[in-house]
């Protein structure tokens, strides 16, 4: 069966750079609000998205220890927005934003090792930090817990515990989550094939825009008229 994984879409310093402090105008701008000043210009919220702005801002509130702040500055040198890439340095602030509980963190930290970014590829450790994510509530790695269980990926395959977390990702809205349950009632591979329920799901990771569960669905349809 061909499923599919998510991918990314962001305590204590840990950073070796210079710690930054922000300054507008005479006036040092507090960690919280460089925090607040950072996340706004990385969203766009209530202005312009501005990644070269946003990071020194979003810097100095992870060397105070804001784990949100740690994991986008992670984000930042893993994608090389608004700062140079480097692929070390998002390792370290999504280890620091992880040891802090971040939810996101170590889903950012599963996808390094589960596809070799920065790190030596071991499927083991990602296995561990998708799981972490997924108790903590990230849907896209309940997403990606469940393929690893089905397609035996840092584990031994295991059925029944990949469909219970693809089953728990697609009722929260995961497309991909839903495509992948969708495709394993179709096939009958993992589980045992039910054509609605197959149906059902890729319907509604169709509905959400998913083009490969749109594509399946016509081919049902065509082949199924009356299903």
């Amino acid at each position: 069966m061909k499923v599919e994984d998510s991918r990314r879409d962001g305590s204590h310093s840990v950073n070796s750079h210079a710690s930054l402090t922000m300054v507008q105008g005479d006036k040092l701008i507090s960690d919280r609000e460089a925090s607040r000043l950072g996340r706004a210009l990385f969203y766009g919220e209530k202005c312009r998205k501005n990644y070269r702005k946003a990071f020194p801002y979003l810097f100095q509130a992870a060397n105070a220890g804001f784990v949100h702040s740690q994991n986008l500055v992670g984000y930042c040198y893993a994608e090389g927005l608004g700062v140079q890439k480097d692929d070390r340095q998002a390792m370290l602030w999504f280890r620091a934003a992880t040891g802090g509980g971040h939810v996101e963190a170590p889903f950012n930290l599963a996808l390094a090792y589960d596809f070799g970014t920065g790190v030596r590829m071991n499927l083991r450790k990602a296995l561990d930090y998708y799981r972490q994510a997924a108790r903590l509530g990230n849907i896209a790695a309940q997403c990606n817990l469940g393929v690893a269980y089905l397609e035996g990926r840092g584990t031994k395959c295991d059925p029944p515990t990949g469909l219970y977390w693809l089953r728990r990702a697609a009722r929260r809205g995961d497309m991909r989550a839903q495509y992948n349950l969708g495709l394993a009632y179709l096939e009958g591979e993992v589980v045992r094939r039910n054509l609605r329920a197959a149906k059902t799901w890729l319907t509604h990771a169709a509905g959400m825009g998913h083009v490969a569960a749109r594509k399946l669905m016509h081919k049902i349809d065509g082949h199924n008229p009356r299903a």
